[in-house]
């Protein structure tokens, strides 16, 4: 299967809920084909999030499905439309894996992002020169272009922090990845300043998860939580592996996630202390 064949998120999701309608309507697939004049394969990989859809095939299948509500099919547009654009992303689609591209549509397009970091700075605090570092124990360690490349596309992710409208972000950071030696002392130094430089914005809410908060419920590793659209309709989970990265979109796994983040969130430190324990490591280094 091609990338382009692999469903996104927004595409899974326009799928499941079209599904959710036929089904409301008692419509078998086969039924469903032929009330739209579809057939059956078409019907099945739309609702798969395998095809995407055009909005007058879409309006008319909301018709046929009884879906008048207008707030509820302006929401499947969006997503329709949004699951088929093309972003500055897909220009290094023979770099990044789908899951990667649907991940950074989903920064660009979020109005909020949650996460928690356990032993690393997360990549949209990162400086050049952490990322740098970071990346070059990876896979493009021995092709200095590429990962070059690597680099400028971590940079660019960060647009979101600081483009017209930005992002919201509310970040939490586990200690360790403070002392975590990373490039050495001087890029570590850098990292450091940075972090409160993107503590000080408006949007952005930094804490920090001390040692002495003892064992957690974030122990088990690091997550993201995305509010993406324009109300933040569409909110899912990011969980990074080593091998891959993985989405969770259930109402029950979105509820264990946000759970969790809240009760690091009331564990870490607020804001203001946070930034002064990496002054506090800054003056001691």
């Amino acid at each position: 299967m091609s990338k382009a064949e692999l469903p996104t998120v927004r595409s899974r999701r326009l799928g499941a809920k079209l599904r959710q309608l036929r089904e409301d309507q008692d419509l078998t697939t086969i039924a469903a084909a032929r009330l739209l004049n579809r057939s059956n394969s078409s019907i099945s990989k739309l609702e798969s999030g395998h095809r995407g859809v055009f909005r007058p095939a879409l309006e008319n299948m909301l018709d046929k499905y009884g879906l008048v509500d207008p707030a509820a099919r302006e929401d499947l547009f969006k997503l329709a439309r949004v699951a088929s654009q093309r972003g500055w992303w897909q220009d290094y689609d023979d770099m990044l894996s789908p899951e990667t591209m649907d991940l950074i549509s989903l920064e660009v397009d979020s109005i909020l992002i949650e996460f928690f970091e356990l032993a690393l700075i997360p990549g949209l605090l990162q400086t050049e020169s952490y990322a740098r570092s970071v990346l070059s124990i990876g896979p493009f360690a021995d092709n200095p272009r590429r990962l070059e490349k690597m680099v400028s596309i971590r940079m660019k992710r960060q647009d979101v922090l600081t483009k017209p409208n930005p992002t919201r972000l509310w970040a939490i950071l586990d200690e360790a990845a403070l002392w975590r030696m990373v490039g050495g002392p001087e890029i570590m130094r850098q990292q450091l300043r940075h972090l409160i430089e993107v503590a000080e914005l408006p949007h952005v809410e930094l804490q920090i998860l001390p040692y002495s908060a003892g064992e957690h419920r974030g122990l088990d590793g690091a997550f993201k939580i995305l509010h993406a659209g324009e109300r933040g309709e569409l909110k899912v989970v990011v969980v990074d592996s080593l091998t891959q990265m993985s989405y969770r979109e259930s109402e029950k796994e979105l509820q264990r996630y946000t759970e969790t983040f809240n009760h690091l969130r009331a564990s870490a430190l607020s804001n203001a202390s946070s930034q002064a324990m990496i002054q506090g490591l800054l003056s001691e280094s």
